[in-house]
């Protein structure tokens, strides 16, 4: 009978070992998905396009690439601005609203090949034309509405807006 008990209380140590190491096995697993996850999440996120519009405030050459300094924004329209205006006591107009989305300033790069479209001064009706980014500084006016799009922290694509 002592020999039988003992038996059985290394067989129930040995047990409990095994089951904490299946546990700890499980845990192992769920976090490596848990992990997989954000990873692909954070890839996502990079590898995907930010289209934002902005209000341009100057163009710089810095360390062999043109870089551009901007103000993020967004519009607001219908409804949302009709109450933005009413709250910020603003009525000239309340059709279409341009509001900062932060206080800094962003500076990023222009990407090699970036297509850039500024309106053509010369024609009547709203006629895109391409620049070059040493052009940007001259026939685009600060404080100007811009859209961009933006990929690993690069400017790929810039428009001004009418």
């Amino acid at each position: 009978m002592k020999y039988f008990l003992c038996f059985l209380w290394a067989a129930l140590l040995m047990t409990s070992c095994f089951d904490t190491r299946l546990n700890d096995a499980e845990e192992k697993r769920q976090q490596r998905i848990r992990d997989s996850i954000r990873t692909d999440s954070i890839e996502t996120r990079r590898n995907t396009p930010d289209t934002t519009f902005a209000i341009y405030k100057r163009i710089a050459f810095c360390d062999t690439t043109f870089v551009v300094v901007f103000d993020r924004v967004k519009m607001l329209s219908g409804k949302e601005a009709a109450e933005y205006a009413q709250r910020h006591k603003r009525f000239d107009n309340t059709d279409k609203i341009i509001v900062n989305q932060s206080t800094t300033l962003e500076t990023l790069r222009i990407a090699k090949d970036t297509p850039i479209l500024l309106i053509d001064q010369d024609s009547d009706s709203v006629r895109y034309k391409n620049y070059k980014p040493a052009e940007i500084a001259d026939n685009l006016p600060k404080e100007d509405l811009i859209q961009i799009v933006i990929l690993h922290r690069s400017i790929v694509y810039l428009k001004q807006m009418p």
